[in-house]
């Protein structure tokens, strides 16, 4: 988990400048030559659109490192830029008034592509929207990957970032949120996310192997 956050985080702050510049002679002899040319496109319309592209560009080589076919590696990046047209109306949103920040739109991108609902991400970037969202939206998109309730889980984040946590903090909530749902017991996702809730804001730190 600690590995997925710091790998959003760092597609987050890179430029847009730096993005563009490389993408293109990044994936050569990395994906499918048949599937270059629609890559191309795609990104110089999110490079057009000002949207970030180094997450397309990921993409991209995640799929040829898969030997995904290239019609399907085109589709996924595709999809992709959607995502991210997507989530700068979210950001746009949750920080009127000021150009949504590149770092907030590849942060939503990317929970909105984990399944996160628009309008939890939402929720979770009006709460601070001057902070860096990838820690909360990782967070409630691993609640929901357990099956825990999406409004609940959110209502969790939202009191653990009032009573002081931030950034990795937030994914000690929702590994401590787990760890009490497989206790013993046959203990309800409601009543884990109560039982952490009750520890606020002193979650353990999770042992690391």
């Amino acid at each position: 988990m600690r590995v997925r956050l710091a790998l959003a985080l760092g597609l987050a702050a890179a430029p847009l400048a730096a993005q563009s510049g490389n993408g293109a002679s990044r994936l050569a002899g990395r994906v499918p030559a048949a599937a270059l040319p629609a890559i191309d496109s795609i990104i110089a319309t999110a490079v057009a659109e000002s949207l970030p592209t180094e997450p397309l560009v990921q993409k991209a080589l995640e799929g040829g490192a898969k030997h995904v076919p290239a019609d399907r590696l085109v589709s996924g990046v595709r999809r992709g830029l959607l995502q991210l047209r997507a989530a700068r109306i979210i950001v746009a949103r949750a920080v009127p008034g000021q150009t949504p920040p590149e770092g907030h739109v590849a942060a939503v991108s990317a929970a909105l592509a984990r399944g996160l609902p628009a309008p939890i991400v939402e929720r979770l970037l009006t709460v601070a929207p001057n902070e860096s969202p990838g820690p909360a939206l990782h967070a409630a998109a691993d609640l929901i990957a357990h099956r825990f309730d999406p409004d609940s889980a959110a209502d969790l984040l939202v009191d653990a970032h009032n009573k002081g946590l931030r950034d990795g903090r937030l994914l000690d909530v929702a590994v401590a949120a787990d760890h009490e749902l497989q206790r013993g017991g046959g203990r309800t996702p409601s009543e884990a996310l109560a039982h952490v809730r009750a520890m606020l804001p002193n979650v353990p730190v999770p042992r690391r192997p």
